[in-house]
């Protein structure tokens, strides 16, 4: 489907800053800080550090799936890894509700060459230090499922229509 459309929510954020200390798991540190503060939908606006190794995968070109790519399997890359920037979005999996994580990140290996890519969900300990940073929106309820359009895994603002600007709905 072509044309623009979309689907939004207006939100204001209650803002979390944390640090994940050396031998932690990113994302699984990640969602117990979300616990920790009652997070159920947010952003991570920022997010910095080293890591001891980080597995990551990206899109490959895929003659399946509706939106024509899928993610390859996990590269890792060893340490010492520098985190240089991070973000994402934290919502819950439609079924089950259980705490979901969508991570990108950008990152020099040891020889200062730049990688990036989606953070898989085990295996990224913290070597140093990761500083970050969470937007917790208390009114905001998103919900990731794999998409009918993409066949990838989305996440969806919950209650809110998609609104497609020639008018149609």
């Amino acid at each position: 489907m072509e044309g623009i459309r979309y689907a939004s929510l207006e939100v204001r954020p209650r803002r979390i800053f944390a640090r994940l200390l050396p031998g932690t798991d990113l994302i699984p540190g990640i969602k117990n800080i979300c616990d920790k503060h009652g997070i159920k939908a947010g952003a991570i606006s920022t997010m910095l550090g080293s890591l001891r190794q980080v597995r990551f995968v990206w899109p490959i070109p895929d003659t399946v799936n509706k939106s024509r790519l899928k993610y390859g399997a996990p590269k890792t890359l060893d340490g010492p890894i520098e985190l240089v920037s991070g973000t994402g979005v934290i919502g819950t999996m439609k079924d089950g509700g259980e705490l979901a994580v969508h991570l990108h990140a950008s990152f020099s290996d040891s020889t200062s060459k730049m990688w990036g890519g989606h953070i898989v969900d085990e295996g990224n300990p913290v070597a140093v230090t990761i500083e970050i940073v969470i937007d917790a929106y208390d009114d905001l309820s998103l919900a990731r499922n794999v998409d009918d359009e993409t066949d990838m895994p989305l996440f969806n603002i919950v209650g809110q229509p998609v609104i497609h600007v020639d008018g149609k709905a």
